[in-house]
């Protein structure tokens, strides 16, 4: 159990969440408390924010996550908010998710919620060799599927579209070049159906990609753009 922990409360993010047809149609406000359990006593004694975990960009993948995906139920959105904030944050130890839906009864009660606490070893992962790298799978639920995609230095994901699957990627680590532009900080970029992308690994070190795919992957619709010759 970790003895440490960084506390974000009240995080405010207007997405779609809920089953009910008004909830598919219209963003509601979704309150998020997390709680992450990591050893903070380097970054104590170094002062170095890359010895801790950064409470900004946190905010910013869960926001990112749950605008992506439209969840229909606050269970499945707390998992995988766990399960991806396990998956690019290697230092955390335990994670808890509390997420809560002001609006939901109306003024029949201030709000309905769910608290989800996971420690890493709640998450079994798998790894798949690639050709450019390695695919390490996080987490997968019905609706979707949560991967690391490791990029060998000088290797590339080809350009390629997908006409059943969405897509949410960001960098996590290293130097990507995303279709001839090269990735700085946090860029999350979803990727709808048809449209073509292609990621270089421009660095001397494996660089690290986040992917959430909906549905889970579907590796015949990996499509492949041949490059045209001159």
């Amino acid at each position: 159990m970790a003895r440490d922990h960084i506390n974000i409360r009240g995080l405010e993010v207007s997405c779609i969440v809920g089953i009910l047809a008004r909830e598919r149609d219209t963003e509601q406000t979704l309150l998020i408390d997390l709680e992450l359990g990591l050893d903070i006593s380097d970054a104590g004694y170094s002062g170095k924010i890359s010895a801790t975990c950064n409470y900004v960009t946190v905010a910013d993948q869960v926001e990112t996550l749950l605008t992506f995906r439209r969840y229909k139920l606050l269970e499945m959105a707390a998992e995988e908010i766990a399960a991806m904030l396990f998956g690019v944050h290697t230092m955390l130890e335990t994670v808890c998710v509390r997420l809560s839906k002001p609006q939901a009864l109306g003024e029949r009660a201030l709000g309905v919620g769910v608290d989800a606490f996971r420690h890493r070893r709640d998450f079994v992962r798998a790894r798949e060799r690639s050709d450019f790298g390695e695919v390490e799978i996080i987490h997968q639920s019905r609706e979707a599927g949560l991967y690391l995609l490791h990029v060998d230095p000088g290797s590339e994901i080809p350009a390629h579209y997908h006409q059943i699957m969405r897509e949410l990627e960001w960098l996590v680590d290293g130097q990507l070049e995303r279709d001839g532009e090269l990735l700085r900080d946090f860029a999350p970029v979803v990727w709808d159906k048809r449209r073509v992308h292609r990621y270089v690994n421009v660095g001397s070190e494996r660089a690290t990609l986040f992917c959430c795919d909906c549905p889970p992957f579907v590796p015949a619709d990996e499509i492949i753009v041949e490059a045209s010759s001159d």
